[in-house]
Order: C-alpha cells, then sequence, then structure tokens
C-alpha cells in the first residue's frame, strides 16, 4: 500500500502535454500517480477531465455511468435496474450529466432490452 507521500513521486507531470490544457484538483492529480503503479487498474472517477488525462496517459478510466453500463454486461444488474437508476438521477443525484446524453443512454439501454 503506497502512502500519500510515496504516491505524490509517481512518474505523473503536470507539465506533460496531455495536462496543459486539464484542469485537475490535488486528488485527481493523486490518482492519475498512482496509476503508475497500478497501469492495468481502472480509474473511476467523474471528473471528465481526469478521464481524458487517464485515456492521454494510456490507462482505462470510467465514470458512474459507465460503470453503471458495464454492470449490466457483466450481468451484476438488469436493463430494467439499470433504467431506473438513469431515469432516477436528475431528481437524486448531483451528478452533472447533459439531459441529451441521459435520454440517448436511457434509448441505447431500452433498445438492448428489445434484442
Amino acid at each position: 500500500m503506497l502512502t500519500w507521500a510515496q504516491s505524490s513521486t509517481a512518474p505523473f507531470r503536470s507539465e506533460d502535454a496531455s495536462f496543459r490544457a486539464l484542469v485537475l484538483d490535488l486528488g485527481e492529480q493523486a490518482a492519475l500517480s498512482l496509476m503508475a503503479f497500478h497501469p492495468a487498474a481502472i480509474l473511476l472517477t467523474d471528473d471528465a477531465a481526469a478521464r481524458l488525462a487517464a485515456k492521454g496517459l494510456g490507462y482505462r478510466a470510467h465514470g458512474s455511468i459507465g460503470v453503471l453500463l458495464r454492470s449490466i454486461r457483466r450481468q451484476h444488474r438488469t436493463p430494467h435496474e439499470a433504467l431506473c437508476l438513469l431515469r432516477d438521477l436528475p431528481s437524486r443525484s448531483t451528478l452533472h450529466i447533459r439531459p441529451d446524453l441521459l435520454e440517448e443512454l436511457i434509448a441505447r439501454v431500452e433498445s438492448d432490452v428489445l434484442r
């Protein structure tokens, strides 16, 4: 297990080209630093800039929606359960998601159910 001091020495450099236009707080920077020690891991974050940075460094990254959709594929959640969660997101979560994107995701899960 790495301590905070050890993780701060990981090979993450904020001056890397991938990060010049991205605003990442210290938590995201630390998480990306830890990914250097665990490159097969998946970074879980709802911060779009952090996911973009992770992908730029060659790491896999997912947000809450990606985890939810993956749970359907892995049969940890039924499509019906996922649809209920997706539909409830605007009223039960602080997660920011564009309404049109949410509608698109719901439609995609519904169409997969009908197949």
